[in-house]
């Protein structure tokens, strides 16, 4: 609720927040005992919950969500072979969506919900070797869990029908999409979202992104990931570019000092020039802060805790600084909302 508040404030229509078991720890609630005293059974139950009745009924027009089952949560590997597990996952985003269009009919609202970093669990983290391609039964399990999710998603989307004057979108994530488009590799884009007929396609997109100097190397590899993505996604509600969503691009403020507003708008004017839907900058507030002895910050810590970073001990992905600042990329962001 602090992050939607702030995020309207500065002027923004969308947002993109985390709809996961993991929500006490994603959103610590150390003072307004938002959260319920018991865990929600499954999705619909987190979506009901205070704080996300609070943000989705905010001004926001486009509601991006990271978005994960209780009966599964991440756990993708053996998913092609366990009935069970796909049946549950596909009635747990049938629930939540059928919930979304009863409850914000009439809004005007769009929901989309995703996967993390798709690449990155279909490889098994991101300290793994990047000249390997995705093993053949991961293939699999991630085509039987997105599939799982997107048939959810359909089902309650063809119930609600053509009057809710709202609506609930299925994406599946990419991350890794230049190890195919440059290298050939086998990765999500080209093994995996072909298969799934996914409503949308978001780009985590730091794999374009964050390497150059120069705002022209930037738009280059940024455009050659969107045309791939282009190339390769199934279009099953005729949206044409406007499937694909930059989901996330970042800037590292206190790494590359004077990128900050370049860089910015060589993304944005190339999602422009591409016609996609958006893209989201990663993040309002910096989550990779350390402390003196290199431990991560907390993510919960108020003005005046010892505990809070200083600008200083941050990377610099943010909007807003610990001291409540904000970032030169800002002033570019609004010229485009």
């Amino acid at each position: 609720m602090e992050g939607a508040k702030k995020i309207s404030r500065l002027g923004s229509k969308s947002i993109f927040v985390y709809l996961t078991p993991e929500f006490r720890a994603q959103y610590p609630d150390q003072t307004s005992q938002s959260w319920p005293s018991s865990d929600p059974a499954d999705l619909t139950g987190l979506a009901q919950t205070a704080p996300f009745t609070t943000v989705f009924s905010s001004d926001f027009k486009t509601i991006v969500l990271t978005t994960y089952t209780f009966a599964n949560n991440d756990q993708v590997q053996g998913m092609a072979s366990c009935q069970s597990c796909q049946s549950a996952e596909e009635n747990e985003f049938y629930n939540l969506t059928k919930y979304l269009y009863s409850q914000y009919a009439g809004s005007g609202k769009r929901f989309i919900l995703k996967n993390w970093e798709g690449d990155w669990i279909a490889l098994g983290g991101q300290g793994v070797n990047l000249t390997s391609n995705i093993p053949d039964s991961m293939v699999q399990d991630m085509i039987a869990w997105l599939s799982a999710r997107q048939r959810g998603v359909t089902r309650a989307r063809n119930e609600a029908g053509s009057s809710p004057r709202m609506q609930v979108l299925n994406a599946a994530e990419v991350n890794r999409v230049l190890d195919y488009a440059q290298h050939g590799l086998t990765r999500v884009i080209n093994a995996v979202v072909p298969s799934v007929n996914a409503d949308m396609v978001t780009y985590s997109s730091y794999d374009s992104t964050v390497f150059g100097s120069d705002a022209q190397t930037v738009q280059q590899a940024l455009t050659l990931a969107l045309q791939t993505i282009e190339k390769l996604a199934p279009d099953p509600l005729g949206f044409g570019p406007r499937r694909i969503l930059i989901s996330e691009y970042g800037l590292f403020e206190n790494q590359d000092l004077d990128d900050a507003t370049w860089r910015t708008q060589a993304v944005l004017d190339t999602a422009i020039n591409a016609g996609i839907y958006g893209a989201f900058l990663w993040e309002l507030f910096d989550n990779t802060c350390t402390q003196p002895n290199g431990q991560p910050s907390p993510v919960d810590a108020v003005p005046g805790n010892p505990m809070r970073p200083k600008n200083g001990q941050c990377r610099g992905v943010w909007v807003v600084r610990p001291d409540g600042s904000t970032t030169a990329a800002l002033n570019v962001l609004q010229q485009y909302w």
